[in-house]
């Protein structure tokens, strides 16, 4: 259906702008709110920070839902995506707004920024579903991996500026202008996709539309791809965080027993200097990961994928494993940022090419639902990432009744991520190729 809609260079502009947003509204709860909540009630309790992250991003495991809606019903004035992406949106944004106003500052903030999280994440998220299905429909496959690589490129530095910058230049006392700053984003954001000219609104008959999502579940060939996309997504967002803790141990800035996180040096806008540091480091890795992934998964999608999971699966084994022998601040800091930024740069590598795979699948398997089925697959991704942050919420509470070392236990949940990881690649390999591989025309 891509090739029926003239690609515009303006729509790249409009897809990386949504995604600065997306930066924006994932960002600042993911590197601010623990560090707001320490400076508000002077610790933070990792394992209470770990569940309200994995409740605020259920939205993201449930996506699929609108995916569905946007995939039948739209406007034939306003198009199949545009309606769905500025609804969504506006309701996301008003939640920031919100929260700008009210923030309690005792033992309740646990709850309301649980509140909050899964509410601007809701709109946040359903809107990206239908945004997702716009890219697909107008983005022709020899561009998807550039298209893919500049909009991960963009909500890194969404996060940086949302989730540190900001925040760093305006102080944690004027966290709520951050706040509303999202919020304005977040309506523009929503807005722009109006100028992107979607495909003409098909009918697709309810039986026929029936019969193709009955095989979501019936088909082996789905499973496949469902459980190397669950089982891979598993050590995104926990490895990032324990690295983070490990490296911030090593230098002396915090330390932690327990599940209990206290601040050993300087007090909170410290702590969230040295974390944006280390998250700048692991940005960087982001853009030069996603660029290079991106292009050269327009190349060939298998090699590039088979390169990724072959680096990753051993970096996860030594992760933390220079940290457990080092106890000098600055050998610390030096090898905190090398690690950051090899991390950012082999899992943003590794979320490019496997986005564009599976959008390639989504159009090849299923072309009159493959917002749907992409949205299913993306929930399956961030439901891989809720259950792999509890399951090392889990697996961290469980070992510290046991062993009484840090290093040691974040070394079992890497292992275990390592595990995760080889799995997912195992499962990949059983694909066929000719589903996603580009299909290069033979020379005359």
């Amino acid at each position: 259906m891509n090739e029926e809609v003239g690609y515009n260079r303006s729509y790249t502009l409009i897809f990386t702008l949504f995604y600065f947003c997306q930066g924006f509204v994932q960002g600042v709860p993911f590197l601010v709110w623990k560090t707001y909540i320490t400076h508000v009630l002077g610790d933070v309790d990792i394992a209470k920070w770990l569940i309200i992250y994995a409740i605020g991003n259920l939205p993201w495991a449930i996506k699929m839902i609108v995916g569905l809606f946007n995939d039948k019903i739209g406007s034939r004035k306003y198009g199949r995506r545009f309606p769905w992406i500025v609804s969504f949106g506006s309701f996301g944004a008003v939640w920031w707004f919100i929260m700008a106003f009210y923030l309690p500052s005792n033992q309740t903030i646990y709850l309301w920024m649980t509140i909050y999280y899964f509410m601007t994440q809701l709109g946040m998220a359903f809107a990206d579903t239908a945004l997702d299905g716009l890219i697909l429909d107008v983005t022709p496959q020899t561009k998807l991996g550039r298209v893919q690589g500049y909009t991960w490129t963009v909500m890194f530095l969404g996060y940086g500026v949302g989730g540190m910058l900001l925040t760093l230049i305006l102080g944690m006392d004027n966290l709520y202008i951050v706040h509303i700053i999202t919020g304005v984003l977040m309506f523009i954001s929503c807005i722009l996709p109006y100028k992107i000219k979607e495909p003409e609104l098909k009918e697709v008959p309810l039986k026929e539309f029936g019969k193709d999502l009955i095989t979501f579940a019936t088909k082996k060939r789905n499973w496949k791809v469902y459980l190397y996309t669950f089982l891979g997504a598993f050590q995104g967002v926990m490895l990032l965080d324990f690295l983070t803790y490990t490296i911030l141990i090593s230098m002396g800035v915090i330390n932690v027993q327990e599940t209990i996180l206290s601040i050993t040096k300087g007090g909170a806008i410290d702590l969230l200097g040295w974390s944006s540091l280390f998250y700048f480091a692991s940005g960087v890795g982001t853009v030069v990961g996603s660029l290079i992934s991106g292009r050269f998964t327009d190349k060939s999608r298998r090699k590039t994928i088979s390169s990724i999971y072959l680096s990753f699966i051993p970096y996860c084994l030594i992760l933390v494993l220079p940290f457990a022998f080092i106890s000098d601040f600055y050998v610390a800091l030096i090898f905190g940022l090398i690690f950051q930024i090899i991390f950012g740069g082999i899992q943003n590598a590794l979320m490019v090419v496997n986005q564009t795979i599976r959008g390639d699948l989504s159009r090849e398997y299923y072309p009159n639902l493959k917002s749907t089925y992409y949205a299913l697959i993306v929930s399956l991704i961030n439901l891989g990432q809720n259950v792999g942050t509890l399951i090392g919420a889990f697996l961290l509470s469980f070992l510290v009744l046991f062993i009484d070392n840090f290093f040691v236990n974040v070394f079992i949940i890497s292992a275990f991520c390592s595990l995760s990881l080889l799995s997912a690649f195992l499962i990949f390999k059983t694909i066929n190729p000719l589903d996603y591989e580009l299909q290069i025309p033979p020379e005359k």
